[in-house]
C-alpha cells in the first residue's frame, strides 16, 4: 500500500521549536508501530504578514490574533506548491500547529480557548489547524517533576490531539471509547485516554486507506 503523506508545519513563535518537531516525529512513531502507511512530512515554518492581525477583547484585555481564515489561506497555498514541488509523492493534506488560540473574523464562529482544531477542504485539499494554547500544562503540573514532567505532559497531549485532527481527515466520527477520538470536557479526562485510535477506530482508518489506494490504482 503506497505511503499517504500529510505536509506538517507551524505558525506563530515558540519557545521550544523543538517541542513542536517531537510531537510530529512520535505522530510518525505512532503509524510506523501500527503499520498505517501515513506519514507527516515536515516542510518548514509558514510566515504570515502582520497585515492579517485581528483585534480580539477577552477578560485579559485585548490580544492581536491571526484569524482563522488567513491561516486556512496560508496553509493552502503552501499545500499547493508543496504538491506542485513533490509530485511524485501522495500528499494532499497539510497540518499546522499555531502558538495563539484559534479566533475567526465572523463573530458567530469563536474558536477561543477551544480544545480541537479545525478543518476545510477546497478542491480535494485539506487544510487542518490546532492550537497549542488549551494544551499547555497549568500551573501546578510545573510543580511536581519539574520542567521536564511538564515538557511530557504538553508533549502528549499534542499528539493526542494531532491523531485526533487526522482521524477526521480520514473520515472518523467522535467515539465513546478510551481513544483520542474521543473528545474530554477537561484535560485531566485527555491526560487519561491512550496515545492512539480504539480498534474500532483503528480498523476504520485502515478500511479509508485500503480504499483510497483503490481509488488511486483505479484513477491511473
Amino acid at each position: 500500500m503506497p505511503m499517504e503523506f500529510i505536509a506538517a508545519t507551524y505558525i506563530g513563535s515558540f519557545d521550544n521549536k523543538e517541542l513542536i518537531l517531537d510531537v510530529y516525529d512520535e505522530v510518525n512513531r505512532y503509524f510506523a508501530r501500527e503499520d498505517l502507511p501515513v506519514r507527516m512530512l515536515f516542510v518548514g515554518k509558514i510566515h504570515i504578514p502582520p497585515g492579517y492581525l485581528i483585534n480580539l477583547q477577552t477578560e485579559r484585555g485585548t490580544l492581536k490574533l491571526y484569524p482563522l481564515e488567513a491561516i486556512l489561506d496560508a496553509l493552502h497555498s503552501k499545500l499547493l506548491q508543496e504538491v506542485e514541488t513533490k509530485g511524485s509523492i501522495r500528499m494532499n493534506k497539510i497540518f499546522a500547529l499555531v502558538s495563539f488560540p484559534l479566533v475567526s473574523r465572523n463573530p458567530y464562529f469563536d474558536f477561543y480557548e477551544q480544545f480541537f482544531g479545525v478543518q476545510e477542504e477546497k478542491v480535494g485539499l485539506r487544510m487542518m489547524v490546532l492550537s497549542v494554547k488549551p494544551f499547555e500544562p497549568g500551573i501546578s503540573e510545573f510543580d511536581v517533576d519539574a520542567p521536564l514532567r511538564a515538557k511530557e505532559i504538553f508533549k502528549e497531549r499534542l499528539v493526542k490531539g494531532v491523531l485526533h485532527e487526522i482521524g477526521h481527515s480520514f473520515g472518523l466520527s467522535h467515539c465513546k471509547n478510551n481513544c483520542v477520538m474521543n473528545p474530554p470536557t477537561n484535560m485531566k479526562e485527555w491526560d487519561e485516554r491512550m496515545v492512539g485510535y480504539c480498534d474500532s477506530c483503528f480498523l476504520d482508518v485502515k478500511r479509508k486507506l485500503s480504499l483510497m489506494d483503490f481509488e488511486f490504482d483505479e484513477g491511473r
